[in-house]
């Protein structure tokens, strides 16, 4: 079902897609069109634990009111996921099956939270935290929970550990390697880092290799590898996050992980762009 012909378009508002749109407007560069398959404009989502937290309120996560996009020229789609890309005839399809031609497209779909292949993934209260969706989602659930487990000793787990904190929960943060933040602290620095997240009431437990989530039917507890058990109700996995390369790889775009780029952001398709997290460049 063809509906129209559309000048630049930008797949994901994310802040690579936000940017974008704003740098275009700049340039008065054409019609601009944003699509994207959550329900809100462009938020902050690094600040998504300090909203669990209750430290800000949803409306200090969004950078700016609908009003702003639309006196910028930038039309934002919202609610609606692109599902198919087609380089060859330079056209879009959305889910609910209406097609648009372009003339220039960036993809900037960005990640998703990575979950390991573990039994139990699937029990009632269990997350991840990648959406302000997922942040309500947590924030409403750990309401009725006394233990929660965080899967995960990265910056995102280790943020999420001080929210649920800040909510009156007691926090097992689980990390797999011998200390927090493997990728950017030496042991010294993580030894540091462990004590003030301990004098917080956060508990770390390092070396733990989660092999299953425990419980009938919602969460009781977490069980590691080496036989320890945490009790929880509640339990998020941040165990690091995928590049969201289906359209890309379905379109037959090269891809090495993420979407290979350019030193000017041009993927293997003429006139398709990549940009954030889904995009790769020399490696």
């Amino acid at each position: 079902m063809k509906t129209g012909s559309l000048d630049l378009v930008i797949i994901g508002n994310g802040v690579a897609g936000t940017t974008a749109a704003v740098e275009l407007a700049k340039r008065k560069a054409g019609e601009i069109h944003v699509f994207t398959a959550e329900p809100y404009h462009y938020y902050y989502r690094p600040r998504l634990p300090a909203f669990i937290a209750g430290e800000i309120t949803e409306k200090e996560l969004f950078v700016h009111p609908p009003s702003w996009y639309e006196s910028q020229g930038i039309e934002v789609h919202l609610n609606t996921p692109i599902v198919r890309l087609s380089p060859d005839r330079k056209s879009v399809e959305t889910a609910d099956g209406r097609e648009y031609s372009f003339r220039k497209l960036l993809l900037a779909t960005g990640s998703t939270p990575f979950v390991p292949p573990l039994e139990g993934t699937d029990r009632k209260g269990v997350f991840t935290l990648r959406t302000l969706d997922d942040a309500h989602a947590i924030k409403d659930y750990a309401g009725r929970c006394q233990k929660a487990v965080v899967i995960g000793g990265g910056l995102l787990g280790l943020e999420t550990a001080k929210a649920l904190r800040a909510l009156g929960l007691s926090v097992v943060v689980l990390e797999r390697n011998n200390h927090l933040l493997p990728r950017q602290l030496d042991e010294e620095g993580a030894s540091v880092l462990q004590r003030l997240m301990e004098e917080m009431g956060i508990e770390i437990a390092v070396s733990a290799e989660t092999r299953a989530i425990l419980g009938n039917g919602e969460v009781r507890g977490v069980l590691l590898r080496d036989g320890r058990e945490f009790p929880a109700q509640l339990a998020v996995i941040a165990a690091g996050v995928q590049c969201n390369v289906r359209l890309a790889l379905e379109a037959g775009l090269r891809v090495e992980g993420g979407i290979v780029v350019d030193e000017r952001m041009a993927t293997s398709a003429p006139d398709v762009y990549a940009a954030g997290d889904v995009a790769s460049f020399r490696g």
